[in-house]
């Protein structure tokens, strides 16, 4: 078993030292010197700290229960029946914090949890009255007609005790806000300290015989809740039960104390349920508070403009973005109709999306995207309206729409240098020799005696023109091949990210998932941006076609760059089809191709753009199980 520490053993003998205190000031009107009294504020303590520590505390209150019983009443009772009564005890309340600790986190602060506090504190205070009264029944020292009337006093008294003091403990660890706050409003709260003490004066000072004399404290004590309810509604009663101890055990001999209790209990009950709804609306309305703070932030700092609608399509209010977005200045949005500003609107569904032409105050025009959704308000029906500028996403379209022509062009451009450097190599040999046997012919044809005058000229015709035939394709072939490449530093992430945007039309419209992996700080690579690009579309291109053909849920391709030992590694993969065994040792030949429309030139003009910048194109294994290709780049140039 462990023992306790010192701060533990330290908070049990104050609580200990704390229960027997408040019994001996509370006992009042006992029956038979037994511990059924009509206030047991102790009561509400030992639940505090059940409720605060847990059930592992029960046996602390069984013993405050038995120091009490010893120390402030000369209980006939043996060691036995008190030990049994204080079990009682600590049972009932101990069965009754295990209950609420999970419907009591923190401070009381809305009429479902008070409910559940005086709900449960009802049926605990009545089983503890009703045990503690059979404990002493059984051991004669109740009389049997003593047992009912004895019931309703201790339970109107432990259950006056937890209605007051289990509210104020929940709130200690609130306790220097609370003085913050009463010092801010301290003339308010003398004001009602002094009524409150003034009616407790007149009821006490001028005695009636009945208990509805004692009706005007509920109106200090509703006026108290109002203004600062839980907390206040719990002191309020605390201190009038206080008072009514204090003033009234002496004096108060025409009226039974127990009926005032039952009095008190009605007032604690009202100022407890009430208090509560105030605190809650209270959070309510800070909530609401800091909601509004908060939307107001974002609308000022949003830079989209909102704008609000009306049911008649008329602007509402308008955020400082709206205000410069459409040219305006002091608000002067307010009251336009919507279709002046946005021409074309039409909120015929609850939420939608569009796009469309604007119109400033001025009169210019300017393309937006609007989102706009409709809210059901208690008050009027409205419709928030998000406008983006789409000026810059419009002329980033066009800047990449004539990018992509030109890498169209360029790739074009390569296709037909491949295509004339391939006919220039397969057609050189026999051209040369066609110049050959012309030329060894036009010698033959010589010594001929009888041969026709025109052939020697036409046969140097003919070798003439085959000679300029040779001419022209290596003409083309160097006019189509660019020359040398115009190598340089490149950033591999901006280029990626390029290609990649180029192809996020195609690929939402075929619902292809593109993943990139390109880990930060990757050294640029020294190649032609250009040729680059047009290899990674190429390769771009063919994957989404490949992946395309899969079923939509395995619509693959992953583009990835990494550094691989002195230089760079671009893999393109793909979870398509693959490439057949036969076709792989002759995938870059030219003219090779799977495709039914397809050339077989843009892997052969892939590899030769790259070979000529020191750079390789290659199969590599592929991760998605379709086909994946590694371009390999140097990062020195020189």
């Amino acid at each position: 078993m462990t023992l306790p520490g010192p701060r533990t053993l330290a908070l049990a003998l104050a609580f200990v030292a704390a229960y027997v205190l408040l019994d001996w000031l509370s006992y009042v009107q006992p029956v038979l010197k037994l511990g059924i009294t009509p206030w047991n504020p102790q009561a509400g303590l030992a639940l505090a700290l059940l409720l605060a520590r847990g059930a592992g505390w029960g046996w602390i209150v069984a013993l405050a229960a038995l120091a009490s019983e010893l120390v402030v009443r000369d209980n006939p009772a043996g060691l036995p029946v008190l030990a049994a009564s204080s079990a009682v005890i600590a049972l009932g309340y101990t069965a009754a914090a295990v209950f609420l600790r999970p419907r009591l986190a923190g401070p009381i602060s809305n009429p479902v949890q008070a409910t559940w506090l005086v709900g449960t504190a009802m049926a605990a205070t009545l089983l503890v009255a009703a045990g503690y009264a059979i404990v002493y029944l059984a051991a004669n020292l109740l009389p049997a007609q003593a047992v009912v009337p004895g019931i309703a006093r201790y339970w109107v008294g432990d259950l006056n005790g937890v209605i007051t003091v289990v509210p104020l403990f929940a709130l200690l660890p609130m306790w220097r806000a609370g003085l913050g706050a009463i010092r801010r409003r301290a003339l308010e709260v003398a004001a009602q300290a002094l009524a409150t003490m003034g009616i407790l004066w007149l009821v006490v000072a001028f005695p009636a015989d009945e208990v509805r004399f004692f009706y005007p404290l509920f109106v200090p004590v509703i006026w108290i809740a109002l203004r600062w309810g839980v907390p206040g509604a719990a002191l309020a009663t605390l201190g009038m039960q206080a008072g009514l101890v204090v003033t009234v055990e002496d004096r108060l001999d025409f009226l039974p104390f127990v009926d005032i209790q039952f009095l008190m209990l009605t007032l604690g009950t009202t100022a407890l349920l009430l208090g509560a709804v105030v605190s809650e609306r209270r959070r309510a309305l800070e909530r609401v508070a800091a909601q509004e703070a908060e939307q107001r932030a974002l609308l000022a700092t949003a830079p989209d403009a909102v704008l609000s609608l009306d049911a008649g399509g008329r602007v509402v209010s308008a955020n400082p973005a709206a205000l410069r977005m459409f040219a305006a200045g002091g608000g002067a949005l307010e009251a336009l109709p919507a279709g002046q500003l946005l021409p074309g609107l039409e909120l015929v569904a609850r939420e939608g999306r569009s796009s469309l032409s604007a119109s400033r105050l001025d009169g210019t025009r300017f393309p937006v995207d609007i989102a706009w959704a409709g809210l059901d308000s208690p008050a009027a029906a409205r419709h928030i309206v998000i406008v983006r500028d789409a000026t810059e996403r419009h002329a980033a379209q066009a800047r990449l729409r004539e990018r992509d022509t030109a890498l169209a062009r360029s790739m074009r451009f390569a296709v037909a240098g491949e295509l004339a450097s391939a006919l220039t190599h397969e057609l050189n040999q026999p051209i040369t020799a066609l110049v050959s046997y012309l030329q060894a012919a036009q010698i033959l044809a010589e010594p001929i005696q009888d041969a026709d005058e025109r052939l020697p000229g036409t046969l140097e015709k003919a070798a003439r023109e085959a000679m300029r035939a040779s001419d022209v394709m290596r003409r083309l072939r160097d006019f189509y091949s660019g020359g040398a490449p115009r190598t340089g530093p490149v950033d591999l992430a901006e280029a990626i990210e390029g290609v990649r945007a180029a192809f996020a039309e195609r690929v939402r419209r075929d619902g292809i998932s593109l993943e990139l992996d390109l880990p930060a700080g990757l050294p640029p690579a020294c190649c032609d941006r250009i040729q680059l690009e047009m290899v990674l579309h190429n390769l771009l291109g063919n994957a989404c076609e490949a992946a395309a053909a899969q079923p939509p849920d395995l619509r693959r391709v992953r583009l990835s760059a990494q550094p691989s030992g002195d230089g760079l590694r671009i893999e393109v993969d793909d979870s398509g089809p693959g490439i057949a065994e036969e076709v792989a040792p002759r995938l870059f030949e030219p003219f090779l191709t799977t495709k039914p429309d397809g050339m077989g030139l843009g892997l052969a003009i892939s590899r030769s753009l790259l070979q000529a910048q020191s750079a390789d194109l290659a199969l590599a294994p592929s991760r998605l199980g379709g086909a994946c290709f590694a371009v390999q780049l140097p990062i020195r140039c020189g």
